[in-house]
């Protein structure tokens, strides 16, 4: 199966450099000019989805639809919404810039800042919380889906992290910086997903990383 990784496009929070979580942000001009160009992109690669899966929020919702639009998909393929694929709840600091949060919350900044140890956030999702969650959606993708299905997810940049980590199977969620409609493509045997032998767990043919963290569409001219 082909499963396709799509961050979402600039939304104004972005451009605001605000802290989005799970606040709704619509795009911003260039982030549809950005969503257009990849819709694009796609269609001269000739890809077309069997299933399509988003972010209920609407910064992922409007990438989604712009892409669908000019790729165009088979008849009765709608993104269908998945509440799994939410950005990360930021809890109090949400929808904040960071001169904002350190006004409302300058102690819990000044501890943020002043230390790599996580540090509880009120009202915001844990580490472990949010991977659970990211993992917990991709076996379920992995178990549910064929190998003839070609498979898209429009997503944010902090569960992206998750759900690639995830889906390699690392102990660890590696961090990395993840751009504006910036694709990782899959290919997975899932007829053997759960079944390979010890040897097979090993046979790079059969799980294979396409592209990584690829926006080169929006540095084409």
């Amino acid at each position: 199966m082909k499963i396709l990784l799509i961050r979402h496009a600039q939304s104004t929070g972005n451009v605001e450099k605000r802290l989005q979580g799970r606040v709704d942000y619509e795009l911003s001009a260039e982030g549809v000019a950005q969503a257009q160009r990849l819709g694009d992109r796609l269609r001269q690669e000739g890809q077309r989805p069997s299933h399509v899966y988003t972010s209920p929020l609407l910064r992922a919702r409007e990438t989604a639809r712009l892409i669908l639009a000019q790729v165009g998909v088979a008849d009765g393929v709608q993104p269908a919404i998945a509440e799994a694929l939410q950005e990360i709840d930021n809890g109090i600091l949400s929808g904040l810039t960071w001169a904002e949060a350190q006004a409302r919350h300058g102690e819990l900044c000044a501890q943020l800042e002043a230390s790599l140890e996580w540090l509880p956030v009120p009202e915001a999702e844990a580490p472990q919380t949010v991977r659970d969650r990211a993992q917990r959606f991709v076996e379920d993708l992995l178990r549910r889906h064929h190998n003839d299905d070609r498979i898209w997810l429009v997503t944010h940049g902090g569960l992206l992290l998750h759900l690639v980590a995830a889906l390699l199977g690392s102990d660890r969620t590696w961090g990395f910086e993840v751009g504006a409609t910036a694709l990782f493509e899959f290919s997975v045997d899932g007829d053997r997903w759960a079944t390979a032998s010890a040897q097979n767990r090993y046979n790079s043919e059969l799980w294979r990383i396409v592209r990584f963290n690829d926006s080169q569409h929006l540095r084409a001219t």
